[in-house]
């Protein structure tokens, strides 16, 4: 590892003005978006299909993705999608119109995906764990017009109210081999513009419902080029490459319909000319496999998969000396996990924070810098993005004063899918409120202590504990339920219940009843019950502070 190091926002800044009069990409332009004035790339393309077309001129074909074993092109992908979008059109469906998927990571929803936003359609990508009832409401609040499904997700569509293609054979269904055997020669006339809405993804919010978060076409690819920014400016200092390497390839073991995967795994990958190789569910083994026989060069996801890589028990039999980054995201890794990963890969870690409401972007740590400063989530991107530390009133706070993180760019969300209201509470004159508390250093450097929003993340999944708490408090049997993350040394956070019963109940019986209405990920793991009500504090409502200690004491005693 290298000794040279980015020490504040100001080497990033000067890294920047030495970078762009020699980079064309990195040319900058001012921009109005929403009343508020942004720095955007001047070169960037407007659109999705724009941005795909570029790449296909400026980097010609390459190895793009590798789905179980069978590898494929990028101009076979392109040209499969251009089949899915001109199936699209002769569907009727246009620009304006909303078009989801629901499967589980794979090439038809790369293909499809593609097609989507190549012919100017909102795509909504939909969780793959979700229930039925889930999925219905999805549905129902984006009103797509047509899903992508595979067999499984078939099962749980096939009574909406919604049009289907089925990636495998199902009877009387529409095939995606039948909408990939559409003629096309090139893209559907009609495309979006930049400030169209692009994707819509759903995440879990305080309210206990989905909300659908609106990225535009302008926040993607301003996204998307902000990353590689932040590649070419770190590795312009501390000389180690990040993105732009030989032979590049990345393991994409997060789901696709998480911004994560999406944006920086997926989309980022065409910018990088980096080989995909898709993991349909997490394996610490299959990936140690897969690094050592396909020599990855990258690999990111939630910091359990690196704990789960240190950890297992295989992991001196492999050659991993390909790897150039192990990155991680969603939550914070333990100090003690960076030190212990430095020592034993030997290689720069990096640890980004970001929102699917920021297209992702956000702060990035890396090598030495993250060595010194673990706890932080990093810098942001200079002259593209500002982070503001904020009271209640929206007055901006001094250096090392905590307060709620807040967020300008123009890759931030434009809304939410018809919550005008929760949109209003969250962004004001271009910033956008995170609901995380943190402070800001000297150098520039994000720390965040806390957050705000009743929000569990497990293994970088967003868990509303209202949700639980309302599927709880379905239970006959149930009185009352307070929900609460747990600190867990593997997941960061995992989902703890307390609950006042009429009657004797189980922590299976509970589970069982809930694991038809919630995703798997979202059931209780920790579950104290109470023959009482649930403490109170003096203002009458539950005293969730310490329920909360009282379901870690739990977790440890048992």
């Amino acid at each position: 590892m290298t000794n040279q190091k980015v020490s504040s926002l100001n080497d990033l800044r000067v890294a920047f003005e030495e970078l762009r009069h020699v980079n064309p990409m990195l040319e900058l332009v001012e921009r109005n978006i929403n009343g508020t004035d942004h720095n955007v790339f001047k070169n960037a393309p407007p659109t999705l299909r724009d941005l795909i077309n570029t790449v296909q001129l400026l980097m010609g074909d390459f190895p793009f993705i590798n789905d179980r074993g069978k590898q494929y092109q990028f101009s076979e992908i392109i040209a499969k999608a251009k089949s899915i979008s001109n199936y699209l059109a002769e569907q009727n469906l246009k620009p304006g119109d909303s078009v989801g998927i629901c499967m589980q990571n794979s090439i038809d929803w790369v293909i499809a995906f593609l097609g989507v936003a190549g012919c100017g359609i909102t795509c909504v990508p939909f969780n793959s764990w979700w229930k039925e009832d889930e999925l219905a409401y999805g549905v129902e609040h984006s009103e797509v017009k047509l899903i992508f499904v595979d067999q499984k997700r078939y099962d749980l569509a096939k009574n909406l109210n919604v049009n289907l293609v089925v990636s495998g054979n199902v009877d009387g269904a529409a095939s995606m081999d039948d909408a990939l055997n559409t003629s096309a020669d090139d893209w559907p006339e009609l495309n979006a513009k930049d400030e169209d809405v692009a994707v819509v993804l759903y995440t879990s919010g305080s309210t206990g419902l989905p909300k659908g978060v609106m990225l535009t076409h302008l926040s993607i690819v301003n996204s998307m080029l902000g990353f590689y920014t932040l590649g070419e400016l770190t590795t312009h200092i501390t000389k180690e490459p990040l993105l732009q390497v030989e032979n590049a390839s990345v393991i994409i073991n997060v789901p696709l319909f998480h911004v994560t995967g999406l944006i920086t795994q997926f989309l980022l990958s065409m910018l990088a000319k980096r080989n995909m190789y898709l993991m349909h569910k997490w394996d610490a083994e299959e990936a140690l496999k897969l690094i050592h026989n396909e020599k990855i060069t990258n690999l990111s996801g939630v910091p359990t998969q690196s704990w789960d890589l240190l950890n297992h028990p295989d992991v001196d039999s492999y050659d991993l000396s390909s790897l150039i980054d192990i990155g991680a995201g969603g939550s914070a890794r333990p100090e003690e996990q960076v030190k212990q990963l430095t020592e034993k890969f030997n290689l720069p870690l990096t640890f980004a924070w970001g929102m699917t409401e920021t297209a992702a972007l956000g702060t990035i740590h890396r090598g030495e810098s993250y060595l010194e400063r673990p706890t932080s989530c990093g810098l942001p991107v200079p002259l593209i993005t500002e982070i503001g530390i904020m009271d209640e009133n929206w007055n901006l706070l001094n250096t090392n004063d905590i307060g709620e993180l807040v967020f300008k760019s123009p890759t931030n969300t434009v809304g939410y899918l018809k919550n005008s209201e929760e949109t209003a509470k969250t962004i004001q004159n271009g910033w956008l409120r995170t609901g995380d508390l943190g402070y800001i250093d000297e150098d520039g450097y994000l720390f965040i202590v806390d957050r705000k929003k009743a929000l569990i993340i497990r293994g970088g999944e967003n868990i509303s504990t209202l949700e639980v708490e309302n599927a709880i408090d379905k239970h006959p049997l149930v009185l009352e339920s307070c929900v609460s993350g747990i600190e867990d040394e593997k997941f960061g956070e995992i989902v703890g219940a307390m609950i006042y019963c009429k009657e004797n109940l189980s922590s299976q019986e509970i589970k069982d009843f809930l694991s038809s209405n919630l995703a798997g990920y979202k059931l209780p793991e920790v579950i104290l019950f109470s023959s009482n009500p649930l403490p109170r504090i003096a203002s009458e409502k539950i005293d969730r502070v310490l329920i909360k200690q009282m379901l870690s004491d739990h977790k440890i005693n048992d």
